[in-house]
């Protein structure tokens, strides 16, 4: 094992140029552990958009990557990086445990990229050193979007080595939806019934424990409201504790992840979006490409994909009422509610991952060249 950590590529790969019809591009290893969240929506992106721009990407990681660390493990997942690079010119790895592995598979004997996906907020200092570990390494490091910059910055990344590569959506998965009377059939829900939708991964700064407590006053005014909750992760428990202790448990609906989420955006009458604090806001922008009114929280990292009372409704964080206020405004009023709608499919197309998979085609042809 030792001898395997002292194991360096003797050669960086000549570049290796591929044909398709008349138009040259060059393969990018694409390296992510497994993911149902957004950062498996932004590797897709990628690969389906990347040979647009001159480049072919080929994916690798889920199958040898482990969501823990352990030092077998990765010792097994270096080997097989190692051997998948060869004969790429440029390595790209997706989120923290990936990017770990490509720092003790490359160092700087190779080209490779870092793309932070999520906000990192560990207090722990051996964290914070693994990240600035990592960072020394890679040719160029991106963050889909400011406030995973400043999270980064804040973790002693210094800001001159972090670019903003704004993540995005595949507007293409949402330009046909099903029709919302057919879900609502598939899902047994009522035409007339209002249902509350969020979206995401079941983490503490997402706020869906706020979304919950704001279905009292929901309740109060439309009894027979749904909230449908579409996610999964650490908070999975404490959520299900606190809809068990409401008036109304039978009214929450837990969907795990649900890979065609554009299924629930069709079949629900409002996003809640109700974040502590955000990375990139990706229900919100997929919320908006579908026409569903969306109630976000008034924080920075939404004011880029919200406009208030244009595009959607802003609230002050962690307010259970105005939260629920603004819910009931727009399921009572569905010109204000079709109003916000049109406007937000109006400026959606600004969050089109083609945009992001331009931007990333740059970063490599900079750290290429």
């Amino acid at each position: 094992m030792s001898s395997l950590l002292l194991e360096r590529p003797h050669t960086l790969p000549k570049e290796r140029v591929e044909y398709e019809g008349e138009r040259k591009r060059t393969p990018v290893l694409i390296v992510v552990r497994p993911s149902s969240s957004g950062m498996l929506r932004h590797v897709q992106g990628l690969l389906k958009y990347l040979p647009e721009f001159g480049y072919l990407p080929t994916l690798t990681g889920p199958e040898f990557i482990h969501d823990r660390a352990g030092l077998i493990a990765d010792t097994r997942a270096v080997r097989q990086l190692r051997a998948r690079a060869k004969g790429f010119p440029l390595v790209h790895c997706h989120g923290v445990r990936a990017g770990w592995i490509c720092a003790w598979a490359f160092k700087r004997d190779y080209p490779w990229v870092w793309t932070v996906h999520h906000l990192l907020r560990s207090n722990s200092a051996l964290v914070r050193a693994l990240w600035r570990w990592i960072a020394k390494y890679p040719r160029a490091i991106t963050a889909v979007s400011e406030a995973v910059q400043e999270g980064l910055e804040r973790g002693g990344i210094p800001p001159e080595r972090v670019v903003v590569v704004r993540g995005g959506i595949d507007l293409e998965r949402f330009e046909k939806l099903p029709r919302k009377e057919v879900m609502r059939e598939q899902f047994f829900v009522p035409a007339t019934r209002p249902v509350l939708l969020c979206v995401g991964r079941f983490v503490y700064h997402k706020g869906f424990d706020i979304a919950i407590q704001a279905m009292e006053r929901i309740w109060a005014v439309f009894p027979d409201a749904d909230l449908w909750l579409a996610g999964d992760g650490p908070e999975n428990v404490r959520l299900v504790k606190l809809v068990t202790r409401c008036s109304r448990p039978h009214r929450v609906r837990f969907f795990g992840y649900w890979s065609a989420v554009e299924e629930l955006y069709a079949a629900a009458d409002v996003l809640l979006a109700p974040a502590r604090d955000a990375g990139l806001g990706l229900a919100v922008m997929e919320a908006m490409a579908c026409g569903l009114p969306v109630v976000a929280t008034d924080i920075p990292p939404m004011h880029r994909l919200v406009e208030h009372e244009r595009t959607g409704l802003l609230v002050p964080p962690e307010n259970p009422e105005a939260l629920a206020a603004a819910a009931l405004r727009l399921l009572q009023d569905s010109a204000l509610a079709q109003r916000l709608s049109r406007n937000a499919l109006q400026v959606a197309e600004q969050f089109h991952i083609r945009h992001t998979a331009a931007q990333t085609a740059r970063i490599y042809q900079r750290v290429l060249g």
